[in-house]
């Protein structure tokens, strides 16, 4: 989609669901006129949340802050860089946008039920963390405090897929992952393979 469609429905939604945003994409096809270096698509694409002033109504600021997927630039102010927005000819150039979302995939040996469609990270999160409790009997907030720590353990780079033998030892082989998906159009969804993951968490 483009930039105007991406902005018209970050919008819309902030007007009918403020309770809740939005993830999203802005690739780039260049950084400006006078920057000629090639870059990959991780170091031209930033995450957005619909929760920036320029996608709501009545707020008294105008601003976009977006994160780089390379890991760079992690809270980067773009609506004065780009071309689309206040920065004119001279601005970044947007190449493609999408919507952020997150599939919660889930087996046992034969049995896959349908992938869970989310439109943020944390409802995909919670959505898992509920169904391993179920699974497995136990309390789904002592399930969370579980993961919380495991997490911790790892300096929080552990795995959003588990099995529920992680917890209890059952030998149960339910096995969860959360799977980031870009939302290009109804015809165009990509899984990016992506080295920084948590900066679409």
């Amino acid at each position: 989609m483009d930039y105007k469609q991406l902005k018209e429905l970050l919008f819309r939604h902030e007007c009918e669901h403020p309770e809740t945003h939005l993830t999203a994409y802005i690739t780039f096809a260049s950084f400006g006129p006078n920057n000629k270096k090639e870059y990959p698509w991780n170091s031209r694409t930033y995450v957005i949340s619909s929760d920036n002033k320029a996608f709501q109504p009545n707020k008294g600021g105008y601003s976009i802050f977006g994160s780089c997927l390379d890991g760079t630039d992690p809270c980067l102010r773009l609506e004065g860089l780009m071309a689309a927005e206040c920065a004119g000819k001279d601005g970044w150039v947007v190449e493609d946008c999408g919507i952020a979302g997150y599939l919660l995939i889930e087996s046992s040996e034969c049995i896959i039920p349908a992938p869970k469609l989310f439109y943020s990270y944390s409802d995909a999160l919670g959505c898992m963390l509920t169904r391993l409790a179920e699974e497995t009997g136990r309390e789904a907030e002592q399930v969370k405090k579980d993961y919380d720590e495991a997490k911790a353990l790892f300096d929080g780079t552990y795995d959003s897929g588990w099995g529920a033998s992680c917890l209890d030892g059952s030998g149960v082989s339910w096995i969860w992952k959360i799977q980031p998906a870009c939302i290009y159009g109804a015809m165009n969804i990509v899984f990016p393979q992506l080295k920084n993951k948590s900066c679409l968490m």
